[in-house]
């Protein structure tokens, strides 16, 4: 029998200013966390004001910033759009709780201060978390939907998994999922901040999202959402999100510190599931070995293969790591071929 989350401590909110109210409260709150983003935040901004679905306010968190993207919010005359600024940086994650605090709508929904959505996607979303249900199912608690990643501005860039982009998430190798997530969620992340849409009253049951974390930030939220009930997802490219080479690079220690935080914060759920463990650890040790840190590498495969011994991936890369620490000239602990 599964278990509700225990909610996270939350991080105190300092006093904030507040622009202009309106008199009804809105359908859905849409929730956009910014911090030092004066170049990207119009663009982001827009492409909520132009959803078909009219039925928002807009709430804009600056947490902090220092180079005008107030200023960059104040000028875009809409009365949907709220700025609420925090006098220090807090982090995403605190930004985005204030911004569920502060939301009057129903639904919450999140966009990225660097991405855009495109027109029709809170009005699908919508039209699924609204429809009638079978008698005797439970109601969406969130939705989710495709989007397409995208790298730098002037064309495709290779990843560092040595696919290209753009490319459509989630994709063939990840699935289409919708219902109960919790397994899948356990498999992987498949859920992008600003392609949920998510019931308040859930999303503040469960704490809303971790301040402690600095990666995964959008995968722990999901996956203390997912046991209160289903999530439905629309399978059309309703997001863009933006990446580079140089971002992914700059987040792999971040990362990787995620996942080992991730498991420990999970760690009933994963128990509960030792093949999708086994799938974490071997995740993380290939963290470890792009990092170099071969011992590192070694220690969670060894996790990996006690949990399912009979993967033969597993053993295969144990091999490989063997074979590296081999090499003429290499010190058995010396992964400076792998940076």
């Amino acid at each position: 029998m599964r278990q509700r989350p225990v909610p996270i401590p939350r991080t105190p909110a300092p006093p904030c200013k507040r622009g202009p109210d309106v008199s009804v409260a809105p359908l859905v709150s849409v929730v956009i966390p910014a911090y030092n983003r004066v170049a990207s935040i119009r663009v982001a901004i827009e492409s909520v004001l132009r959803q078909s679905w009219t039925d928002f306010e807009l709430l804009v968190v600056d947490d902090g910033s220092t180079d005008g993207t107030q200023d960059a919010v104040r000028a875009i005359p809409d009365p949907r759009l709220r700025l609420i600024e925090t006098p220090r940086n807090m982090g995403a994650s605190a930004a985005r709780n204030l911004g569920i605090e502060e939301a009057r709508g129903d639904w919450v929904a999140f966009q990225d201060s660097d991405d855009e959505w495109l027109p029709l996607k809170l009005e699908k979303q919508m039209a699924r978390l609204l429809a009638p249900r079978p008698e005797g199912e439970a109601g969406y608690v969130a939705a989710y939907c495709g989007m397409m990643i995208l790298g730098e501005p002037h064309g495709p860039v290779g990843a560092p998994d040595g696919r290209m982009w753009p490319r459509y998430f989630p994709g063939p190798e990840e699935g289409v999922v919708e219902g109960d997530l919790l397994v899948p969620l356990l498999r992987m992340s498949l859920i992008s901040t600003q392609t949920l849409v998510a019931r308040r009253d859930r999303l503040r049951e469960v704490g809303g999202f971790d301040p402690e974390l600095r990666a995964l930030i959008d995968w722990d939220c999901v996956l203390r959402l997912a046991p209160l009930g289903p999530i439905a997802f629309v399978d059309e490219p309703l997001a863009l999100q933006r990446f580079s080479t140089n971002s992914i690079t700059r987040d792999r220690a971040r990362k990787l510190a995620a996942q080992k935080r991730m498991a420990e914060k999970h760690a009933a759920l994963f128990a509960a599931h030792p093949k999708l463990s086994a799938r974490h650890h071997y995740v993380m040790a290939g963290g470890h070995r792009i990092a170099g840190d071969l011992p590192g590498a070694r220690a969670e495969l060894a996790l990996a293969r006690k949990l399912d011994p009979g993967n033969a991936r597993y053993w295969g890369m144990s091999l490989g790591l063997a074979a590296l620490s081999l090499l003429p000239g290499r010190s058995p602990d010396n992964g400076s071929d792998l940076k």
